[in-house]
């Protein structure tokens, strides 16, 4: 029992390690980030890596950004700058050695994804917590929904018509997981993971 409780953790533990993305901005010469625009979540964490030219910084040039963001002493060539975004918002900056280093990043929650399928089908919110909603092109048939766990065990089914998914589906009892979600429309079926809180 203690073995399975001991992997069933570390699967957690793998999962919420993986939740979090390091994205690199390469200012290093002949590299294309010299303007760089990037989308990441909340606690994804952003590098600048510091190529060739003068000794750089990072001046946060958002209006209402956290001051810890940005470094104001130049570091020298090689170097390499990170930070950790905690809160939603768009962060703009640049260099003052060089202006054309410059770009802006935009952070949105990460509890806000929304899941959407080939079939033109959404899922949200993905982390859940209480309630999961479903979209779809055409709802004029009910959905048959199957939660299973990650060992593959059925653990929830339930029907969704179009009047429960716009209410949304109440899984406040499934445990905290990972699960794969199997969606049947009755002519097609496809599968998405889920994480519930």
């Amino acid at each position: 029992m203690k073995f399975t409780w001991f992997y069933i953790f570390l699967l957690g533990f793998a999962f919420t390690i993986s939740a979090q993305k390091t994205h690199v901005i390469d200012w290093r010469s002949g590299s294309r980030d010299l303007s760089a625009t990037l989308e990441v979540k909340v606690g994804d964490t952003v590098q600048w890596v510091f190529g060739e030219y003068l000794p750089q910084n990072i001046v946060n040039t958002s209006f209402g950004a956290p001051s810890d963001f940005g470094i104001t002493q130049r570091l020298a060539k090689g170097s390499v700058y990170e930070y950790v975004f905690n809160k939603k918002g768009i962060y703009t900056f640049e260099s003052s050695a060089k202006k054309s280093l410059k770009g802006s990043i935009k952070v949105s929650d990460s509890k806000s994804v929304v899941s959407q399928t080939a079939d033109g089908y959404k899922i949200y919110p993905n982390p859940v917590k209480d309630r999961l909603f479903f979209e779809s092109p055409s709802l004029s048939n009910s959905l048959d929904i199957t939660f299973y766990d990650v060992l593959g065990k059925k653990v929830k089914q339930d029907k969704v018509s179009s009047a429960l998914a716009s209410s949304g589906l109440d899984v406040s009892t499934l445990k905290r997981g990972v699960y794969l979600i199997q969606i049947d429309n009755g002519s097609r079926s496809f599968t998405q993971k889920l994480i519930k809180d």
